[in-house]
């Protein structure tokens, strides 16, 4: 075997590896009911979250992914996706609630943008077979996450890779 096939098996290996999701199938599930109760008001949306297990439980973070545009007069501009979900619905994902809290988080910023004040909603309590779960429903995505859409002007919208 030379060096280079060495090291493209190396490379498909850590691809394999990183790719692995270790969240177990409770959660999927959890996951996958959750993400059907989003109603996007405008347009079309995309769920995102991110899975965190601690030491007591699984947190699960949802949000509804932005949209950039492309090309024309707002090329570059960022949307936040308006939505909205029916909370009796998410309480009817849990066996039982322990704690239901609505939090609004002023961030100090520069810029006066409509960024800058977070709403989540978090809901802690026990879900299939006496399973912790935190669930925290974002108003907007977090920093860190790229645009999941792209809205063009003659109205294409197209995921991104």
């Amino acid at each position: 075997m030379s060096i280079e096939e060495l090291l493209e098996q190396m490379e498909q290996y850590r691809l394999r590896r990183e790719q692995r999701d270790y969240r177990p199938e409770w959660l999927k599930g959890f996951v996958h009911q959750a993400s059907a109760l989003f109603e996007p008001l405008t347009h079309v949306g995309r769920v995102g979250y991110d899975c965190q297990f601690d030491e007591r439980a699984w947190t699960v973070c949802m949000y509804l992914g932005t949209t950039e545009i492309v090309g024309g007069a707002k090329d570059g501009r960022i949307d936040h996706a308006s939505f909205r979900v029916d909370l009796t619905q998410f309480n009817m994902l849990f066996e039982s609630i322990s704690r239901f809290e609505w939090y609004s988080v002023a961030e100090s910023c520069e810029l006066p943008e409509p960024d800058c004040i977070r709403s989540l909603i978090s809901i802690h309590g026990t879900v299939a077979n006496g399973n912790e779960v935190r669930l925290e429903l974002l108003s907007v995505p977090p920093q860190m996450v790229k645009p999941g859409l792209h809205y063009r002007p003659d109205g294409m919208i197209y995921e991104t890779r």
